[in-house]
């Protein structure tokens, strides 16, 4: 039997998230708490670190042999088991306890992990030595296929280029961050007021799926109710065509995921709410 993986108690996704919400608090210019706690809990001296490390070359090394992952794996596992499991505990039970003092918890941990299996694989390898061989087994095998995963012909350019920001270090992807709102907000100065804000929502939270959901069924709610309002204004055609939009218009159900195309409908009945509105003055 192998542990239940728990976000609270993988350091790589912990790591992670505090790295995002550096990212996040830049570019919005707020008090960056996220940089003390990183700080204070993966300092140099801290287990915490340590462990860190060892998901980092597990989640990101890469190798063509077999041989040379197994390698790989098996001296991680036994620097792990070196680790003090009595400070580990404890650091990551002040982590997650500071996380919560500064932060909403659950809206921190529901971000979207990319990698989340190998990161619970991960988890499980350093965390099962004395479970169930068979589900050892099954994690070692899991990173290995991550390791020794040769580059996908034909990988769609936007994936490839999201790969290449992943591995830049936290101030870099801050920093490239920061540019591209200030070009963002250079090219897309004719936008009305509501496009810019669902635009900005989608940058800041585009890894909080609950957090932009919520936000995106909100303003699907309040357009949805501004074209009606608005269709009682217009010839009969237009009300026609005008009610067949409105029947389109539906929230995001619970299971679904946020994708381009549900940010470029809703900036498109931003658009159409605008223009009817033009048209009442």
């Amino acid at each position: 039997m192998k542990p239940k993986h728990s976000k609270y108690k993988n350091t790589g996704i912990l790591f992670e998230l505090l790295t995002r919400q550096i990212t996040s608090e830049t570019i919005s210019n707020s008090q960056p708490k996220s940089v003390g706690i990183l700080r204070k809990f993966f300092g140099k001296k801290t287990t915490l670190l340590k462990e860190y490390q060892i998901y980092h070359a597990l989640l990101n090394k890469k190798f063509n042999k077999d041989t040379s992952a197994n390698v790989l794996i098996e001296t991680l596992i036994n620097a792990h088991s070196k680790l003090n499991k009595s400070n580990l505990r404890r650091e990551r039970y002040n982590l997650v306890r500071e996380v919560k003092e500064n932060y909403n918890l659950e809206e921190f941990f529901n971000a979207k992990i990319p990698n989340y299996k190998i990161y619970a694989s991960v988890f499980h390898l350093l965390e099962s030595q004395n479970a169930n061989p068979l589900s050892i087994v099954n994690s070692k095998v899991s990173i290995l296929e991550h390791i020794t995963n040769k580059s996908i012909p034909n990988k769609p350019k936007k994936e490839m280029v999201m790969e290449e920001y992943e591995k830049f270090d936290k101030e870099t992807r801050a920093l490239t961050y920061k540019m591209l709102m200030e070009k963002f907000n250079d090219k897309y100065v004719s936008l009305a007021d509501n496009q810019k804000v669902l635009l900005k929502e989608y940058v800041y939270n585009v890894s909080n799926n609950p957090k932009l959901k919520a936000f995106i069924n909100e303003e699907i709610k309040t357009v949805k109710s501004q074209i009606v309002d608005l269709s009682q204004n217009v010839d009969q055609i237009t009300k026609i065509k005008l009610n067949e939009i409105i029947g389109l218009i539906k929230p995001l159900c619970k299971k679904s995921s946020i994708h381009d195309d549900n940010v470029i409908n809703l900036l498109n009945y931003y658009e159409l709410v605008n223009e009817l509105k033009s048209t009442e003055q």
